[in-house]
């Protein structure tokens, strides 16, 4: 086309599309082989991040046309040669003109397939992840790299700055985007991968595919409009206008931590505390010469957009998006559509951080005028089903060894898994693990506290167990609302104690080189006994030591032999990302337990009895004890007590007088029951020599460095914690006599309008916390006997104020909305008082089952005590890393040959590993 032709056109589009600018711009120009001169036939140029492009004809020229952007980036490319790039402020028509030089060594299509390996395709997984869409993303199945063999990566040790995972192409990577309706050709000029975050940057050209089917546009259209509202373009541009309510979005600053007030995930107790809302007309927006605008921005923001339905892993009472943005120059510059002009200007987090290629729109797409209907995303309208997943959790533990003699302590470590981490501290707090037998009989079942979403715990195999296979199932009663395949089952082979399995070689599982652990040791002499010292280190793909938290088990490898196919968390991990079927949502009847729970019915003897009736709850002789009150028809709950063994609950309905009336019944704990298949392990057995019946029974032991000598300090109650165990925050001293009113009810997690100690027990009614003071316990206080009380203390005579919210489970009941637990310097001297006597004549009792007794791993010895061989030599179920190192000590018996170090966990990242190391003894 002559430049007459071009510039007619561009005059007839312009009468007759009133859309188009007053002036049509156009771009034309050549592009050459820097080497030869020659003109470049077929080379493709395009303004980055559009649909605007061209591709030079036989004589090497091109040219662009239409409603161009104020300032576009030009690209020019070819296969095998370098890309080149121009910055351009358009005003009219321009001329640019390229010369591209020949890349040094290009490989072919076939030798870049042949450089797939094992690595490869893990850096390949993550790289889609990092690039294409996050694994949650609904678009994931709809998106695809249709030649990823050009993709090569290398680990990069960077002398001045962390290691990275580097990736580089020789080629344009070829996308398609069936979610979006676009073709993508994407030119890779930089991706790294840290061991925290990740970058790439490159040039995108789009090209909209060729849709016919009428319903598959409607989609594809509703999914671009989902896309852009919600999106940081979005939201700049509502800036822009002036329409940042209009568009639905809210702007709050974040503000300075409050190092005495822990932030919680309310969303209403954050509110003006940690975060404050901003107007957004106070938000300067300054026009450049160039036609951009500069977006003042001096503080870190949170971005609320209430438009779309999304779950969001920060608070766990509202249901929309959550973003971050801080601009590290304290400005950002963007166009008239919204668009940053320097990415790096802005940093983004949150839902707007998880934007990938897959959500990538180009720059030149317009959003409708008016899209109410497409509001809600396409892909997650189903929010009953967001709810429903977003409250489901899952059990996994592994044992000290992979089978059992009769007699023998099973000690046990694993962690809950959730769909929604943020539910940690919400959801259940009761493990229950029942021993099942061939029948699909339970033979016995314990209970073992859940603390932080960790699971530890002992129990001993019965004594007149047959042998045979059997297995473990563990669940939780809140469980039971959900799919059967969340229950946890674990084979659990019963051997004859003249019996071992015959051992199978060690197959560790591939981690793909993202984390290396290495074990060195080091043995020590003694007169009886030997001590080996055992060092574990984990790094990173990028060789920098990473931090985990896992299980160790120590074994006697002549003792106890590997088995296959033993269950191991990377299999259970697996769990988080099944896609469920989307039938029926509705949650059951189970409950959330806090603790032991208690439930009843409570029968009227009188037609003038109430129909809603206070039971009072006491365990034991006032170790705890509660009010809770029935519903209509009788039945009452009480959950949050914790004890071991076994407990006896008094429980009655007393009138004014303290008498009772009525009658008392409780419900029978039932069990769930067992769908699907039996789990067993494939093994075979032969008859052990005489000299090889050692086995793992715990008999009464005594850890001798618990003694206390005659010139140690003693402890006093208070520094005791009256036995509670350590707080969660404590203010004490200078701290204690500088703070204002106000710092100490923020510190005691007081808020306006009613009393919460952030015990993140949220959507749940609980009463005022438990004050302890002085070691004296005042629970239920309504709200008036609670503020009269926390006002009359004046700061200066207090020693200590001690606050309890994850670990107030310790207080049973009454410290379900948490404890506040204050020491006065004048109470610090003085004895605590007597507790009165419970009269239990007027109630009924019960025996109920706690916790399973807890029973500790014997690692302690006199040192000259000679060892006996046992199977299990050492365990740790809470075993963690401090800067990528762990290491222990354990006693060896003198003929011992070789060991077995089993190690399984999570890194800080959320990345499962298991590895088994074969030690040998010298």
């Amino acid at each position: 086309m002559t430049s007459f032709a071009a510039r007619l056109l561009c005059f007839l589009l312009a009468v007759y599309s009133f859309s188009f600018s007053v002036y049509c711009q156009t771009i034309s120009g050549t592009v050459k082989n820097a080497k030869t001169g020659e003109a470049m036939p077929f080379a493709n140029v395009f303004i980055n991040n559009t649909t605007l492009g061209s591709t030079t004809n036989e004589k090497g020229n091109f040219l662009i046309s239409g409603d161009l952007p104020r300032n576009v980036e030009l690209v020019a490319s070819f296969v095998g040669f370098v890309t080149a790039t121009k910055t351009l402020n358009i005003k009219g028509s321009m001329t640019v003109h390229f010369e591209l030089d020949p890349l040094e060594s290009v490989l072919t299509e076939v030798q870049l397939k042949s450089r797939r390996d094992k690595k490869w395709e893990r850096d390949l997984r993550r790289f889609k992840e990092v690039f294409l869409a996050l694994p949650d993303d609904p678009f994931v199945s709809k998106l695809d790299i249709k030649n990823p063999w050009v993709l090569d990566f290398e680990t990069v040790k960077d002398e001045k700055g962390p290691n990275y995972v580097h990736a580089t192409t020789q080629e344009p990577l070829q996308l398609v985007n069936d979610a979006l309706g676009y073709d993508v050709t994407y030119y890779l000029k930089d991706y790294r991968f840290y061991k925290n975050r990740s970058s790439y940057v490159g040039f995108v050209f789009f090209k909209p595919q060729v849709l016919i089917d009428s319903a598959e546009i409607a989609t594809i259209d509703a999914n671009k409009e989902t896309t852009y509202v919600g999106s940081v373009r979005h939201l700049l541009k509502s800036i822009l206008l002036n329409r940042v309510s209009h568009e639905d979005f809210e702007i709050f600053q974040m503000l300075p931590t409050n190092l005495i007030r822990p932030r919680t995930n309310v969303y209403n107790l954050e509110l003006d505390q940690s975060i404050k809302h901003v107007n957004a007309d106070s938000i300067q927006r300054i026009p450049l010469p160039n036609g951009n605008y500069r977006v003042i921005w001096p503080f870190d923001a949170e971005i609320h957009y209430r438009g779309k339905v999304w779950r969001n892993d920060y608070y766990s009472d509202i249901y929309y998006p959550i973003s971050w943005i801080s601009a590290p120059l304290g400005y950002f510059d963007i166009d008239r559509n919204g668009i940053p002009v320097v990415p790096s200007q802005v940093v983004l987090s949150g839902y707007m951080g998880r934007q990938r290629m897959g959500r990538f729109l180009p720059h030149d797409f317009v959003p409708s005028e008016n899209f109410e209907k497409y509001l809600a995303e396409v892909d997650y309208t189903e929010s009953k089903f967001n709810r429903w997943n977003n409250l489901r959790e899952k059990p996994y533990f592994n044992t000290n060894k992979p089978y059992y003699y009769p007699g023998e302590t099973v000690w046990l470590s694993g962690k809950m898994l959730y769909q929604n981490s943020i539910m940690s501290d919400t959801l259940s707090r009761v493990l229950y693990v029942d021993l099942m037998d061939k029948n699909l009989e339970v033979i016995q079942s314990d209970a073992f506290l859940i603390d932080e979403g960790k699971i530890s715990g002992a129990f001993v195999v019965p004594n007149e167990l047959e042998s045979g296979d059997y297995f473990l199932r563990g669940y939780t009663e809140w469980m039971r609302n959900y799919p059967n395949k969340d229950i946890y089952l674990r084979p659990f082979p019963i051997l004859k104690k003249q019996e071992n399995i015959s051992a199978v070689p060690i197959n560790n599982p591939d981690l793909f080189e993202d984390l290396t652990i290495n074990l060195s040791d080091s043995t020590y002499y003694g007169d009886s006994s030997k001590e080996m010292e055992i060092e574990l280190s984990f790094v990173d793909e990028t060789e920098e030591f990473i931090d985990v938290q896992f299980v160790a088990s120590l074994t006697d490898a002549d003792l106890v032999s590997t088995v296959a196919n033993s269950s191991t968390i990377i299999n259970e991990m697996e769990w988080l990302d099944e896609m469920q079927v989307r039938e029926n949502f509705e949650i059951g009847n189970h409950q959330i337990e806090y603790g032991i729970t208690v439930a009843g019915k409570f029968t009227r003897e009188k037609k003038r009895d109430p129909f809603v009736n206070p039971i009072t709850i006491v365990r034991d002789d006032l170790a705890d004890y509660g009010i809770v009150n029935t519903d209509s028809s009788g039945y009452f709950r009480a959950t949050g007590l914790y004890f071991t063994d076994t407990a006896t609950i008094s429980i009655a309905a007393l009138d004014l007088k303290q008498k009772h009336y009525g009658s008392v019944t409780l419900n029978e704990k039932s069990k769930p029951l067992f769908k699907g298949s039996f789990p067993k392990l494939r093994y075979e057995t032969y008859l052990r020599s005489r000299d090889a019946g050692s086995f793992d029974v715990i008999g009464d032991f005594v850890l001798l460095e618990e003694f206390v000598r005659e010139d140690a300090k003693m402890e006093t109650k208070e520094e005791q914690n009256y036995g509670y165990g350590p707080p969660d925050r404590e203010l004490s001293g200078d701290k204690l006599s500088t703070i204002s009113p106000e710092a100490l009810a923020g510190y005691l997690g007081l808020k306006r309008g009613g009393k919460s100690i952030g015990n993140y027990n949220f959507g749940i009614k609980a009463s005022n916390p438990l004050l302890i003071i002085d070691g004296a316990q005042y629970p239920f206080l309504d709200n008036e006997q609670f503020d009269r009380m926390i006002s009359s203390f004046i700061l200066p005579e207090l020693e200590s104020i001690k606050v309890y919210t994850f670990n107030a489970t310790s207080f049973g009941m009454a410290g379900f909305g948490g404890v506040i637990m204050i020491t006065t310097k004048k109470g610090n001297r003085l004895e605590s008082s007597e507790k009165t006597a419970f009269n239990s004549s007027e109630f009924q009792q019960f025996k109920i089952r706690g916790f399973s007794p807890e029973i500790p791993f014997p690692d302690s010895y006199e040192s000259d005590q000679a060892l006996e061989i046992r199977p299990t030599l050492y365990w740790n179920a809470n075993a963690e890393t401090d800067k990528g190192i762990y290491s222990f000590k354990v006693k060896i018996p003198q003929n011992l040959k070789r060991m077995n170090l089993r190690v399984e966990g999570l890194t800080k990242d959320g990345l499962a590993f298991e590895k088994t190391f074969e030690i040998m003894v010298k």
